[in-house]
């Protein structure tokens, strides 16, 4: 009988090909630190069965059950993260733009990295759209620009 693969937990190595993220990058400790947080964080806004699916399958669910939680995993793991990586700095945070001559790097100010965060964990929520419980699907809601109605009023 052939083995049911888990649809999370990926492995580092694998989460940062996903994100496109430094190749070196997989063996820092951070990602495995992090790990079972993000697989709350994905408990929290799932439907249960769906998460024990996801955690212990009993059955196969489709590539496009794979994928999406593989897709939320990555983007939960890197909004847990993003704040501590250093990718390309000099210092501590995120580089934002570097200088022609390599003497001004501009670095992520908190805004810039709250809405970093705000737009993964956005991106982690449709990813997992198919599968959210009613709380994902609040969470979701909140995260998403509101579309004014556009309206005509007349004056007689």
């Amino acid at each position: 009988m052939q083995q049911i693969p888990t649809a999370i937990p990926i492995t580092a190595y694998v989460m940062t090909s996903v994100l496109n993220l430094p190749t070196e990058m997989h063996e820092k400790p951070i990602f495995s630190e992090h790990s079972q947080l993000v697989i709350e964080l994905i408990r929290s806004v799932v439907q249960e069965e769906y998460y024990l699916n996801a955690v212990y399958p009993s059955v196969y669910m489709g590539e496009a059950y794979y994928t999406s939680f593989r897709f939320g995993y990555c983007f939960y793991m890197l909004y847990s993260t993003c704040e501590f990586l250093n990718l390309k700095t000099l210092g501590e945070g995120i580089v934002k733009s570097v200088g022609l001559d390599q003497s001004a790097t501009e670095l992520l100010t908190g805004a810039e990295i709250d809405a970093f965060k705000f737009n993964l964990e956005k991106r982690a929520l449709q990813s997992l759209s198919p599968y959210l419980s009613q709380v994902g699907k609040d969470r979701l809601e909140q995260l998403s620009p509101k579309v004014s109605k556009k309206f005509r009023a007349g004056v007689i």
